[in-house]
């Protein structure tokens, strides 16, 4: 599995922009979970305060 660190910006990009999922835009510290990262849905999640730092600690890209 490859992970790669993304900025915000890049985060929210990506998730908006994947239309056939083919890649996981992840979020460490979503909903209190500091240990796992959590994958983000843009219907879901598209809403979100990227760039806040506290809580949302760490966005990776996984691709499976």
């Amino acid at each position: 599995m490859m992970q790669i660190t993304l900025t915000p910006f890049l985060a929210k990009t990506i998730l908006r922009f994947n239309p056939f999922n083919r890649l996981k835009v992840m979020c460490l510290g979503y909903g209190d979970d500091c240990e796992q990262f959590t994958e983000l849905v843009w219907e879901d999640d598209q809403h979100l305060d990227f760039i806040d730092k506290e809580s949302y600690l760490k966005f990776q890209l996984w691709k499976v």
